[in-house]
């Protein structure tokens, strides 16, 4: 059992107030259409009054409007990109941490940190410009796990199956203070579909530990410094259970807004609705799809170095010991009273819209919706019209950038931006492994200009990529590598303007990539997050005034009418199959073995089918 023998109250008194997110919607003309909103982090000033409106010190403030993105990482590291790189991209406000990936020693590394900002700290985010969320699965994984328990989670790290118990949980996050946490979620990792057993088990638990999650350390906590009310200490976003049951999300939907009675409501005061100690919705779309990948049993693959890696039976910890621990602070489990056993899953999924309405019907408008899994930018303008969700995570720019495909995509679309000249759908971006770009020296994107490009006449028009591949940039201050550099470096221009070079050409990273350079990934991923940044930016002018100014419902309407019909021509114009991600995939599969052990091999084989006329070749 994974384990910590800290005091979370003395941590957290440590460190004073914490930063409250709060949610503003800017415009919203129905329950389930699109939507534009507001989400600030901020600590509250000490003169906070009972009010609804209390005072933030803005000068440690994070604000930015949604539609937005979510960047996920892997041991706290966004793939391909320095702390350098993070703190300079503009597309990197909100940047979520697995922990599960730092499970591998008994004592987590990232607990040994401290001081203030522990989690900041230790991963070197900025914390006047990211939001750092904290979950315990990565919701990107979807490996088929041994089944969680009533008060712990199997989560996965490279050295197996470590199972982490609800105090473990509550130590992690108090000792770490993120600015937003994920509560445990009893999510079933198996095929599907599920029996009503264990959708009934699954709702149960979730909100078991939901509570748990929301009971407050000591009965003073809910006081501030000031001998004030305020809420909830912790910003807690809540995974939506239920599966592919619509039946069971309602039911789950449900057991957050009724109010709470006996020992639930004496465990979470001065809460008496579970939603109340909640700012957000989450919901994983992975686990949704039936996608499963295959058990673990005696290989499986990591996520960190894709190297295929033996599993030992022994990794495996001790259930048995673990099902009879009670809740702490409580003695027993804090289980609700049985739901009705009507929750069964069909062989014929719902459609995404239709499960996640299900969850929100019931619920406050006025909380953001958070989703991760979306496979595609038709399918996050679909949840956007549909369902009104506020958060994407941004692993379609990353799983990209990892087989070398360049997004290249704007929303709405030009006037006479429609499908290509032979009448198909245009690829969502570009497979820089493909021979055809070995000589194009053009810049990445055909929608986005650089900002040198950006004064001429014939590019005026286009949106600015201001990534470090299109927009790259000389520093505005003499870079000093050491004290040697400061003692000798005089300082004459303290307000030189960024000067930007041509952006790299399709050629160049094509080159790279084929060369196996890490830079490439490094500017794809750069570049795919600000496409995703200007597309969700596009989403927002269209359903809000550019000056600010209120909107009135019967022009809201006409906006969202606008926006539906830019919808149409979206999905009209570019492929939702998302084929060049399977191309690229297989291209990057073929240049990861064209070294090593085997090499003249499998070339002198591919040589042979390319003679008999069996492949072409890329």
């Amino acid at each position: 059992m994974v384990g910590a023998t800290l005091d979370p109250g003395s941590q957290l008194r440590e460190h004073g107030d914490v930063r409250v997110l709060r949610f503003h919607l800017r415009t919203s003309w129905s329950r389930f259409g699109p939507q534009v909103g507001k989400i600030t982090l901020a600590a509250p000033q000490e003169e906070c009054s009972t009010g609804t409106d209390i005072p933030i010190d803005k000068a440690s403030s994070v604000t930015f409007d949604t539609p937005n993105i979510l960047v996920g990482t892997s041991r706290g590291v966004v793939p391909h990109l320095s702390r350098d790189h993070c703190n300079s991209v503009d597309a990197i406000r909100w940047i979520n941490v697995p922990f599960e990936s730092f499970l591998e020693q008994s004592h987590p590394v990232p607990m040994l940190q401290t001081g203030p900002d522990p989690l900041h700290t230790f991963l070197g985010f900025d914390k006047r410009k990211h939001i750092v969320s904290l979950c315990l699965r990565d919701p990107r994984d979807i490996h088929e796990l041994p089944p969680n328990g009533n008060t712990y989670v199997s989560a996965l790290c490279v050295r197996g199956v470590r199972k982490v118990t609800l105090s473990d949980w509550r130590k992690y996050v108090y000792k770490l203070q993120p600015d937003v946490v994920f509560a445990l979620s009893d999510t079933p990792f198996t095929a599907l579909p599920h029996s009503q057993k264990r959708m009934t088990k699954s709702i149960e638990r979730s909100i078991s530990w939901l509570v748990d999650m929301l009971r407050p350390l000591e009965p003073s906590w809910s006081l501030s410094r000031s001998g004030k009310l305020s809420q909830h200490p912790l910003n807690v976003f809540v995974n939506m259970a239920g599966g592919t049951s619509i039946p069971a999300r309602e039911a789950f939907a449900h057991s957050l807004s009724e109010d709470l009675h006996g020992p639930d409501l004496e465990a979470v005061k001065p809460i008496k609705r579970l939603d109340d100690g909640v700012v957000g919705y989450s919901f994983d779309l992975a686990a949704l799809r039936g996608s499963i990948l295959k058990p673990l049993g005696s290989h499986r693959r990591t996520r960190q170095n894709d190297i295929l890696q033996r599993e030992s039976p022994n990794m495996l910890q001790d259930a048995g010991k673990l099902i009879e621990v009670p809740t702490p602070g409580n003695g027993e489990v804090l289980t609700p009273s049985p739901l009705p056993s009507r929750f069964t899953e069909s062989h014929v999924l719902p459609g995404p819209s239709s499960l996640l309405q299900a969850s929100l019907k019931h619920l406050p408008e006025g909380k953001p919706r958070l989703v991760t899994g979306v496979q595609s930018p038709h399918e996050m303008l679909r949840l956007i019209r549909d369902v009104g969700v506020d958060i994407f995570d941004a692993d379609l720019a990353i799983a990209g950038a990892n087989v070398g495909v360049a997004l290249d995509f704007v929303f709405p679309l030009p006037p006479d931006h429609g499908p290509s000249g032979e009448g198909k759908k245009r690829d969502v971006g570009h497979n820089l492994y493909d021979q055809v770009y070995a000589r194009q020296y053009g810049r990445l994107s055909d929608c986005l200009a650089g900002a040198a490009e950006s004064l001429s006449q014939s590019l005026a028009q286009l949106p600015i990529c201001p990534c470090v591949a299109c927009s790259p940039r000389s520093p505005t201050s003499h870079i000093l590598h050491s004290k040697a550099d400061i003692q000798s470096y005089v300082e004459t221009d303290r307000n030189r303007e960024a000067v930007y070079g041509p952006p790299r050409s399709r050629g160049y990273l094509h080159h790279l990539l084929h060369t196996h350079e890490m830079s490439a990934h490094t500017m794809l991923v750069a570049h795919n997050l600000a496409v995703l940044d200007t597309f969700l930016s596009g989403v927002r002018d269209i359903l809000v005034d550019v000056d600010g100014n209120d909107i009135g419902r019967g022009e809201g309407e006409d906006r969202i009418t606008r926006f539906a019909v830019e919808v149409n021509r979206f999905e009209s114009a570019y492929d939702d199959t998302m084929e060049v991600f399977r191309v690229a995939r297989e291209c990057w599969h073929e240049v990861d073995l064209a070294r090593g052990k085997g090499r003249l091999g499998r070339e002198k084989e591919k040589e042979g089918l390319i003679e008999a006329g069996g492949v072409s070749g890329r």
